[in-house]
Protein backbone atom coordinates (compact mmCIF):
# COMPACT_ATOMS: atom_id res chain seq x y z
CA UNK A 1 0.00 0.00 0.00
CA UNK A 2 1.44 2.95 -1.32
CA UNK A 3 0.71 6.63 0.35
CA UNK A 4 -1.71 8.95 -1.16
CA UNK A 5 1.03 11.57 -1.64
CA UNK A 6 4.40 11.85 0.17
CA UNK A 7 5.53 15.16 0.63
CA UNK A 8 9.15 15.69 0.26
CA UNK A 9 11.75 18.03 -0.19
CA UNK A 10 15.59 18.26 -1.94
CA UNK A 11 18.74 19.85 -0.10
CA UNK A 12 21.48 19.84 -2.03
CA UNK A 13 24.21 22.16 -2.91
CA UNK A 14 25.28 20.51 -6.34
CA UNK A 15 22.97 21.99 -9.48
CA UNK A 16 23.34 18.93 -11.47
CA UNK A 17 23.09 16.30 -8.93
CA UNK A 18 19.50 18.56 -7.71
CA UNK A 19 18.25 18.99 -11.51
CA UNK A 20 18.96 14.86 -11.49
CA UNK A 21 16.69 14.29 -8.34
CA UNK A 22 13.95 16.20 -9.68
CA UNK A 23 13.61 14.47 -12.60
CA UNK A 24 13.89 10.87 -10.57
CA UNK A 25 11.07 12.53 -8.63
CA UNK A 26 8.54 13.30 -11.43
CA UNK A 27 8.65 10.08 -12.50
CA UNK A 28 6.73 8.60 -9.53
CA UNK A 29 2.65 9.92 -9.06
CA UNK A 30 2.98 10.16 -5.23
CA UNK A 31 6.02 11.91 -4.86
CA UNK A 32 5.14 15.49 -4.10
CA UNK A 33 8.16 17.86 -4.14
CA UNK A 34 7.38 20.54 -2.35
CA UNK A 35 11.33 22.36 -2.58
CA UNK A 36 14.81 22.26 -3.65
CA UNK A 37 17.62 23.94 -0.34
CA UNK A 38 21.17 24.21 -1.36
CA UNK A 39 21.87 24.15 2.32
CA UNK A 40 19.87 23.32 5.38
CA UNK A 41 19.55 26.97 6.45
CA UNK A 42 17.35 27.72 3.86
CA UNK A 43 14.98 24.77 4.19
CA UNK A 44 14.18 25.14 8.01
CA UNK A 45 11.21 27.47 7.22
CA UNK A 46 9.67 25.29 5.01
CA UNK A 47 10.28 22.01 7.22
CA UNK A 48 8.99 23.89 10.40
CA UNK A 49 5.71 25.25 8.38
CA UNK A 50 4.73 22.21 6.45
CA UNK A 51 4.16 18.58 6.52
CA UNK A 52 7.44 17.07 5.28
CA UNK A 53 7.63 12.80 4.66
CA UNK A 54 10.97 12.57 3.00
CA UNK A 55 13.82 14.62 2.58
CA UNK A 56 16.61 14.20 0.13
CA UNK A 57 19.79 15.10 2.06
CA UNK A 58 23.29 15.47 0.54
CA UNK A 59 25.62 14.43 3.12
CA UNK A 60 28.68 17.34 2.29
CA UNK A 61 26.75 21.10 2.33
CA UNK A 62 27.72 23.88 3.61
CA UNK A 63 27.39 25.33 6.84
CA UNK A 64 26.53 22.36 8.89
CA UNK A 65 26.62 18.85 7.44
CA UNK A 66 23.50 16.58 6.18
CA UNK A 67 24.37 14.08 9.02
CA UNK A 68 24.85 17.21 11.84
CA UNK A 69 21.72 18.07 10.30
CA UNK A 70 19.52 14.69 10.21
CA UNK A 71 19.89 14.56 13.82
CA UNK A 72 18.02 17.71 14.90
CA UNK A 73 15.04 16.34 12.57
CA UNK A 74 11.66 14.60 14.01
CA UNK A 75 11.94 10.78 13.55
CA UNK A 76 8.72 11.02 11.81
CA UNK A 77 10.68 12.17 8.47
CA UNK A 78 11.93 9.66 6.49
CA UNK A 79 15.88 10.68 5.32
CA UNK A 80 17.30 9.32 2.10
CA UNK A 81 20.84 10.65 2.27
CA UNK A 82 23.20 11.74 -1.06
CA UNK A 83 26.93 11.35 -1.25
CA UNK A 84 29.53 11.28 -3.45
CA UNK A 85 31.97 9.57 -1.30
CA UNK A 86 31.16 5.83 0.07
CA UNK A 87 32.55 6.16 3.47
CA UNK A 88 30.04 8.80 4.38
CA UNK A 89 27.03 5.64 4.40
CA UNK A 90 28.50 4.39 7.68
CA UNK A 91 27.34 7.44 9.50
CA UNK A 92 23.84 7.51 7.52
CA UNK A 93 22.76 4.08 8.40
CA UNK A 94 24.20 4.98 12.08
CA UNK A 95 21.29 7.94 11.85
CA UNK A 96 18.64 4.84 10.52
CA UNK A 97 18.76 6.67 7.37
CA UNK A 98 16.14 5.06 4.51
CA UNK A 99 18.97 4.67 2.43
CA UNK A 100 21.90 6.40 1.07
CA UNK A 101 22.11 7.18 -2.91
CA UNK A 102 26.01 7.05 -4.54
CA UNK A 103 26.04 10.10 -7.21
CA UNK A 104 25.65 10.17 -9.86
CA UNK A 105 22.34 8.90 -8.94
CA UNK A 106 20.85 6.42 -11.25
CA UNK A 107 17.13 6.09 -11.40
CA UNK A 108 17.05 2.02 -10.89
CA UNK A 109 18.95 2.72 -7.29
CA UNK A 110 16.79 6.02 -6.57
CA UNK A 111 13.28 3.21 -7.06
CA UNK A 112 14.73 0.86 -5.16
CA UNK A 113 15.45 3.47 -2.21
CA UNK A 114 11.12 4.91 -2.39
CA UNK A 115 10.30 1.44 -2.40
CA UNK A 116 11.87 0.81 0.48
CA UNK A 117 10.92 3.82 2.00
CA UNK A 118 7.16 3.17 1.20
CA UNK A 119 7.88 -0.64 2.71
CA UNK A 120 8.98 0.81 5.52
CA UNK A 121 6.22 3.35 5.85
CA UNK A 122 3.52 0.34 5.29
CA UNK A 123 5.19 -1.64 8.06
CA UNK A 124 4.85 1.70 10.36
CA UNK A 125 1.31 2.25 9.52
CA UNK A 126 0.36 -1.69 10.18
CA UNK A 127 2.30 -1.26 13.94
CA UNK A 128 0.40 1.72 14.33
CA UNK A 129 -2.95 -0.09 13.47
CA UNK A 130 -2.88 -2.56 15.78
CA UNK A 131 -1.02 -0.85 18.36
CA UNK A 132 -4.29 1.50 18.07
CA UNK A 133 -6.57 -1.65 17.82
CA UNK A 134 -5.00 -3.22 20.98
CA UNK A 135 -5.45 0.28 23.07
CA UNK A 136 -8.70 -0.18 22.17
CA UNK A 137 -9.83 -3.41 23.22
CA UNK A 138 -11.28 -3.27 27.02
CA UNK A 139 -9.69 -5.66 29.37
CA UNK A 140 -9.31 -5.88 33.19
CA UNK A 141 -6.66 -7.45 35.24
CA UNK A 142 -7.87 -10.18 37.24
CA UNK A 143 -5.54 -12.35 39.91
CA UNK A 144 -5.78 -16.08 38.90
CA UNK A 145 -4.09 -19.11 41.29
CA UNK A 146 -1.34 -16.42 42.21
CA UNK A 147 -1.06 -15.11 38.70
CA UNK A 148 -2.18 -11.37 37.45
CA UNK A 149 -3.76 -11.69 33.96
CA UNK A 150 -5.01 -9.66 31.67
CA UNK A 151 -8.53 -10.62 30.61
CA UNK A 152 -9.94 -8.52 27.53
CA UNK A 153 -13.56 -8.28 27.68
CA UNK A 154 -14.63 -9.33 24.27
CA UNK A 155 -13.28 -12.67 25.10
CA UNK A 156 -15.40 -13.39 28.26
CA UNK A 157 -18.57 -15.71 27.41
CA UNK A 158 -19.70 -15.31 31.22
CA UNK A 159 -19.14 -15.19 35.12
CA UNK A 160 -20.22 -17.75 37.28
CA UNK A 161 -19.88 -17.80 40.95
CA UNK A 162 -18.91 -21.20 42.35
CA UNK A 163 -18.58 -22.01 46.02
CA UNK A 164 -15.50 -19.69 47.28
CA UNK A 165 -14.16 -18.99 43.98
CA UNK A 166 -15.79 -17.23 40.66
CA UNK A 167 -15.11 -19.00 37.11
CA UNK A 168 -14.47 -16.55 34.22
CA UNK A 169 -15.44 -18.37 30.97
CA UNK A 170 -13.59 -17.37 27.67
CA UNK A 171 -13.84 -17.89 24.18
CA UNK A 172 -10.79 -20.09 24.97
CA UNK A 173 -10.05 -20.93 28.69
CA UNK A 174 -11.54 -20.86 31.97
CA UNK A 175 -9.81 -19.32 34.94
CA UNK A 176 -10.91 -19.63 38.44
CA UNK A 177 -9.85 -16.32 40.96
CA UNK A 178 -11.47 -15.81 44.67
CA UNK A 179 -13.03 -12.72 43.87
CA UNK A 180 -16.65 -12.31 44.26
CA UNK A 181 -18.86 -11.06 41.42
CA UNK A 182 -19.11 -8.05 43.06
CA UNK A 183 -15.70 -7.18 42.98
CA UNK A 184 -15.85 -7.86 39.37
CA UNK A 185 -18.75 -6.19 38.65
CA UNK A 186 -16.86 -2.98 40.27
CA UNK A 187 -14.42 -3.46 37.75
CA UNK A 188 -16.26 -3.20 34.25
CA UNK A 189 -17.76 -0.78 32.59
CA UNK A 190 -21.07 0.06 33.09
CA UNK A 191 -23.81 -0.78 30.91
CA UNK A 192 -21.96 -3.93 29.25
CA UNK A 193 -22.42 -6.71 31.59
CA UNK A 194 -25.52 -7.91 33.30
CA UNK A 195 -26.38 -9.80 36.10
CA UNK A 196 -28.72 -12.09 35.89
CA UNK A 197 -28.93 -14.69 38.62
CA UNK A 198 -26.68 -14.72 42.10
CA UNK A 199 -24.03 -17.32 40.07
CA UNK A 200 -24.09 -15.52 36.36
CA UNK A 201 -22.78 -12.41 34.96
CA UNK A 202 -22.83 -11.74 31.48
CA UNK A 203 -21.87 -9.70 29.05
CA UNK A 204 -25.20 -8.50 27.29
CA UNK A 205 -23.30 -8.39 23.50
CA UNK A 206 -23.28 -12.47 23.60
CA UNK A 207 -26.30 -13.87 24.16
CA UNK A 208 -27.96 -15.33 21.12
CA UNK A 209 -31.52 -15.88 22.33
CA UNK A 210 -33.07 -15.33 25.90
CA UNK A 211 -36.07 -16.09 27.19
CA UNK A 212 -38.06 -15.23 30.94
CA UNK A 213 -35.94 -18.26 32.59
CA UNK A 214 -32.85 -18.55 30.60
CA UNK A 215 -30.19 -16.43 27.78
CA UNK A 216 -28.23 -18.87 25.57
CA UNK A 217 -24.16 -17.93 25.35
CA UNK A 218 -21.72 -19.93 22.79
CA UNK A 219 -24.63 -22.69 23.36
CA UNK A 220 -24.66 -22.94 27.24
CA UNK A 221 -28.04 -21.99 28.74
CA UNK A 222 -27.73 -20.15 31.75
CA UNK A 223 -30.34 -19.87 33.99
CA UNK A 224 -31.83 -16.55 35.19
CA UNK A 225 -32.79 -16.08 38.95
CA UNK A 226 -36.42 -14.88 40.31
CA UNK A 227 -34.85 -11.96 42.11
CA UNK A 228 -33.23 -10.62 38.59
CA UNK A 229 -35.75 -11.81 36.24
CA UNK A 230 -37.41 -8.63 35.54
CA UNK A 231 -34.34 -6.61 35.43
CA UNK A 232 -32.86 -8.62 32.90
CA UNK A 233 -35.99 -9.14 30.41
CA UNK A 234 -35.60 -5.51 30.26
CA UNK A 235 -32.09 -4.59 29.79
CA UNK A 236 -31.93 -7.18 26.99
CA UNK A 237 -34.89 -5.88 25.13
CA UNK A 238 -33.13 -2.27 25.32
CA UNK A 239 -29.63 -3.82 24.45
CA UNK A 240 -31.73 -5.18 21.34
CA UNK A 241 -32.94 -2.19 20.20
CA UNK A 242 -29.56 -0.33 20.22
Amino acid sequence: MTPTRINCIIIEDELPASILLEMHIAKFDFLDLKGKFMSTNTALHLLKTQKIDLLFLDINLPGKSGIEFAKTLPEDIGIIFTTANPQHAVDGFELEAIDYLLKPISFERFSKAIHKYCKIQKTNQQFEQLTQAEAERPFIFVKCERKTLKLYLGEINYFEAQGNYLLIHTESDCFKTHQSITEIIEKLPEGLFLRIHRSFLIPLKKVTQFNSRSVTIKNKMLPIGRLYSTTTINHLQSFLKK
